[in-house]
């Protein structure tokens, strides 16, 4: 899970919740921050709030992956 915030991306494993949970796990304020200040992650808000924050990494081209071969 990716939360984009203040010019950065916070990355969450999918079992945070079980570590928060089982653990008495708490993450950092600043993680804790850009988890409320997220849109829906399905949104165009979302997305532009990612790419605002260089989350264009996250996307890739597959055609740029495989060269032409010719």
């Amino acid at each position: 899970m990716y939360f984009p915030h203040a010019g950065k991306i916070y990355v969450a494993p999918e079992l945070i919740t079980h570590y928060i949970n089982a653990h008495n796990y708490r993450p950092p304020d600043e993680f804790l921050a850009a988890v409320d200040a997220c849109p829906p992650m399905h949104s165009m808000e979302y997305k532009h709030k990612l790419l605002s924050c260089m989350g264009q990494i996250l996307w890739k081209n597959p055609f740029d992956a495989n060269p032409d071969p010719h």
